[in-house]
């Protein structure tokens, strides 16, 4: 046992868990039952496997919390929890046509009792049924205990739910299987088959916690498949059991849930609902999600407050990250900011333009903070490459400020988020010596961005959707360094320059393909003349070296620092 009973670690197979007399409980809104074919065939294999090597197989970790000594809710493991209680009835079944066949029906039927007390449960006196050591979620338990557990085919097998209906075709599933590994008449292989075999070898690494905090920290560190799915369910648990004693309002509160999970996505949750907080309480990193919910949420009230600010922020959040977004289909400049903010692969902002968007009074002060957030992004990220430990803590800030009425109009906001912002001059350092990447999809959509935000920077030159426009990346020193170019570059000065701003330009795209290509630097200019971009025109260079390179790289710095930039007053 870990200092404090934080959690208790240890080895077991699937005999120890079952076979314990323990009673083992999904908890009541825990996801339903979703494995499917592909699922049962890695276990089925898995066993196979197992069997012919005689070796053992882990199955991963379970995350088990302690409600009193014998019963324990599965919070991580219940697809695998049942999938093998569903393959353990399967295997009895078999022994039960045998008996019925009138084969060693005393033996059989004796071993039948011994496995469904050993694996399933005790037999009820009264009604001569067994109560499952295994109980389901509110959706999946009736079905699982009536018809499963009790051996009986359902009425109507169209009727089933999507959950139900996977249950049952696993249960066909496993007794296909099983009908074929077994050509025999002997109760006793199927027995040993389930006692040394899948219940010996198939083991896991089981983890006991005292809480749903603690089962949620565990969560988070676990590095396991499922976890952020699962720990999302932790959640949901928490706040339907909050509101569970009216039949109205968790109707209710799972109708909001899943519209908000609908639009959100699973696997997205955990991350927007830090951002979420981010955005309106305290910086706080994700492993710390649940102790913060529930140190402010405690009653009903709480969770209706916290799932209408969800779903309120929710189409912000999703809204901030797709420039195809219904929200802004007649705002063509702002799709184009979100567009390039996705290239930047910034994302820290977010939390603060969650709040912006219902803050701020209008729309022009909304698209003036988008733009400073390119302005600063592009600085910090893009040129200087910066470390973004302490962009979290400076938008959440903002955000937070923004949110409590503290920062009332975007001047404020933007001086909020000042100490990110790079100074001229060291913007311009860094960007004296900035390559992009060419063969690197990512820095060729920045690259094609920043040529165009040049190209209209630069005098008489023109402004250009980058997205749209037919201009292609120019290497004036050719990527390909052809022997023509020998003369002027060594190898050493190629691999430094080729990438440079300084020797990358605009040029439609037939030219560059067609008669550009690897010509040398005299060819080129002339071909450069009849450019429609001023950027390449102006290349009037009597030769191309590396000193050109740079010296036309610092020019484009100057554009640069007028370009990204942010007026304060």
């Amino acid at each position: 046992m870990a200092a404090g009973h934080f959690l208790d670690t240890k080895t077991v197979n699937l005999n120890d868990v079952l076979g314990n007399g323990k009673i083992y409980r999904v908890p009541q809104f825990q996801r339903d039952y979703s494995w499917e074919q592909d699922n049962w065939e890695d276990l089925w294999n898995d066993i196979e496997l197992a069997a012919e090597t005689n070796n053992a197989h882990y199955m991963g970790a379970v995350v088990l919390q302690s409600t009193t000594g014998k019963e324990f809710l599965i919070i991580d493991g219940q697809q695998r929890f049942t999938t093998l209680t569903i393959l353990i009835l399967g295997i009895i079944d078999a022994i039960r046509k045998l008996s019925d066949r009138g084969i060693d029906i005393d033996a059989n039927k004796e071993r039948i009792d011994l496995l469904m007390h050993q694996y399933i449960g005790q037999k009820d006196p009264t009604s001569l049924n067994y109560s499952s050591k295994l109980f389901l979620n509110e959706n999946n338990d009736g079905f699982f205990q009536n018809r499963l557990v009790g051996f009986k085919e359902p009425i109507n097998v169209r009727k089933l739910s999507d959950s139900e209906r996977l249950m049952w075709d696993a249960y066909l599933f496993f007794k296909q299987k099983i009908a074929h590994r077994f050509k025999t008449n002997n109760g006793g292989e199927f027995a040993s088959f389930l006692n040394n075999v899948a219940g010996e070898l198939m083991m896991f690494i089981q983890i006991t916690v005292e809480d749903e905090l603690n089962a949620y920290t565990v969560f988070e560190t676990l590095n396991s498949r499922g976890v952020e799915l699962t720990s999302t369910d932790l959640l949901k648990n928490y706040l339907f059991s909050l509101v569970a004693k009216s039949e109205t309002d968790l109707k209710q509160i799972k109708t909001q849930w899943k519209k908000i999970i609908d639009a959100i996505g699973l696997k997205e949750f955990p991350t927007f609902l830090r951002y979420f907080l981010v955005a309106t309480r305290k910086q706080i990193s994700k492993e710390y999600l649940f102790k913060e919910i529930k140190h402010f949420v405690k009653t009903d009230k709480d969770v209706f407050y916290l799932l209408d600010h969800l779903e309120f922020y929710a189409y912000n959040y999703i809204a901030l990250g797709n420039p195809d977004d219904d929200l802004w289909k007649t705002d063509k400049e702002i799709r184009s900011i979100i567009s390039i903010l996705k290239a930047f692969k910034v994302i820290q902002w977010k939390p603060l333009l969650m709040v912006a968007l219902n803050k701020l009074n209008n729309s022009s002060d909304i698209r003036r903070l988008m733009h400073s957030i390119v302005a600063l992004s592009y600085r910090y990220n893009v040129i200087a490459k910066k470390q973004t430990n302490d962009m979290d803590k400076v938008y959440s800030k903002a955000a937070i400020n923004l949110y409590k009425g503290e920062s009332n109009n975007i001047i404020a906001v933007l001086n909020d988020i000042k100490s990110l912002y790079v100074t001229d001059d060291e913007f311009k350092n860094y960007f004296a010596i900035k390559q992009f990447n060419t063969n690197n999809s990512t820095d060729k959509k920045i690259l094609r961005y920043t040529l165009y935000k040049l190209e209209g920077q630069e005098e008489g030159g023109s402004f250009y959707d980058f997205e749209t426009d037919n201009g292609s990346i120019e290497h004036i020193l050719p990527e390909s360094f052809p022997d023509a170019w020998h003369d002027d570059f060594t190898e050493d000065e190629y691999e430094r320059n080729v990438f440079m701003i300084g020797n990358l330009t605009l040029l439609e795209a037939v030219k560059n393909n067609k008669d550009a290509a690897d010509k040398t630097f005299i060819e080129k200019k002339d071909i450069y003349l009849t450019s429609k971009f001023v950027l390449t025109k102006n290349i009037i260079d009597p030769q191309w070296t590396s000193e050109n390179i740079k010296k036309r790289q610092a020019h484009l710095a100057k554009l640069a620092t007028s370009i990204w930039k942010i007026q304060y007053n």
